[in-house]
């Protein structure tokens, strides 16, 4: 018999995780606290890693049809100059919204639980967790907890309550646009602008035929966010960016900021290990970090790829040692992933020079 195993979070890790222990012949349960599977954020570039985790779930060409191509990557200066051209290989935008769809519709209905917001474990005397509580009232036991929800994982706090995340330099008025015009002017490329003094940058991707994500990428040292009702987020942004060069004043004039967010960029500082006993850790709840890699999602699915694998051969039951291998194996991976992010923070922060990297993590 396959482990009996139950998912904290209905995001894209614990999803990914169904749909491949499911071809492996396992079932799971996914207890997600919204009425829908977590719709929050509005888009994100596949990596050519992630795009080959989406192959592994069989769910690559499905993916890429509600995404949109993107072939290059340009970084230019404010006054519109280009500064370094990178080719993205098997990359696309995709919005997180139609991206869940084609994780979701892998589900059967009757995996997916909602309104089941985590509160705490209840635990055996060796420490491994019997019971997962809910403020619902319901209980539910379990051969193993998968956390799945998120950089501010509560399920991380149960089991890593000395867990911290790092101070915040660098935060993002993240927007979606609808402009067909706009998507076709972008030609398939990511486009990023930045301040040649640092710290300031936008960013946009097409994320299908329609949208376009957009961001304004800032030092809050520096230029910080007073008004974060709708109006002041556009005046921010007008403020800071709008005489630089188009599309960003059309950008501005479109978005409706009632939909932007700003994202307080941070990441988890690195943990020993990913489980402990019979919980374990995938995704943002696992190894959080920073947006300048783009490897939240792509590396969300890379995880939950290798834990299905390890799972496939295992039985009912507590397995310390291939949970170990999956700390060990993971955290290799993120650590270089965690890394570039903070030198691409630190590049972010400071004026330019001729050594710019790609803003992405490989």
């Amino acid at each position: 018999m396959k482990p009996n195993i139950a998912i904290i979070g209905g995001g894209i890790a614990g999803l990914a995780f169904a749909i491949y222990y499911k071809k492996l012949g396992g079932r799971v349960d996914i207890y997600e606290r919204s009425p829908l599977s977590g719709r929050e954020g509005l888009g994100f570039i596949m990596l050519e890693n992630g795009v080959k985790a989406m192959a592994q779930l069989g769910l690559d060409e499905q993916a890429a049809k509600v995404g949109y191509p993107v072939e290059l990557c340009n970084i230019v200066d404010d006054e519109g100059n280009l500064l370094i051209e990178e080719t993205l290989k098997g990359s696309y935008g995709v919005t997180r919204k139609a991206f869940l769809d084609v994780l979701l519709n892998e589900i059967p209905a009757e995996w997916l639980h909602f309104d089941h917001q985590f509160s705490h474990f209840e635990w055996h005397q060796d420490g491994s967790a019997k019971l997962a509580c809910f403020t619902n009232g319901e209980k539910i036991a379990a051969d193993y907890f998968l956390g799945c929800d998120g950089g501010r994982s509560a399920v991380r706090a149960q089991i890593f309550p000395e867990a911290k995340r790092s101070d915040i330099k660098v935060k993002e008025l993240v927007s979606i646009v609808n402009s067909p015009e706009l998507v076709q002017l972008l030609e398939n490329k990511f486009v990023k602008y930045k301040h040649l003094d640092g710290g300031l940058a936008v960013g946009m991707v097409p994320a299908d035929e329609q949208s376009v994500v957009w961001f304004v990428q800032y030092d809050c040292e520096r230029f910080d966010i007073l008004d974060v009702s709708d109006s002041g987020k556009q005046h921010f942004a007008e403020r800071l960016v709008s005489q630089w060069p188009d599309p960003i004043k059309a950008l501005i004039k479109l978005t409706d900021f009632s939909q932007s967010h700003i994202w307080n960029t941070c990441y988890l500082l690195p943990l020993e290990r990913f489980h402990k006993h019979n919980v374990v850790l995938l995704g943002d709840a696992a190894h959080a970090l920073l947006p300048f890699t783009s490897q939240g999602v792509n590396s969300a699915i890379e995880d939950a790829i290798e834990l299905a694998k390890i799972f496939e051969s295992s039985v009912a039951g507590f397995d310390v040692t291939a949970l170990e291998h999956f700390s060990v194996m993971r955290k290799s991976v993120v650590a270089n992933y965690l890394n570039q992010g903070l030198a691409l923070q630190q590049e972010f922060l400071a004026p330019h020079h001729h050594e710019q990297k790609i803003p992405f993590a490989f």
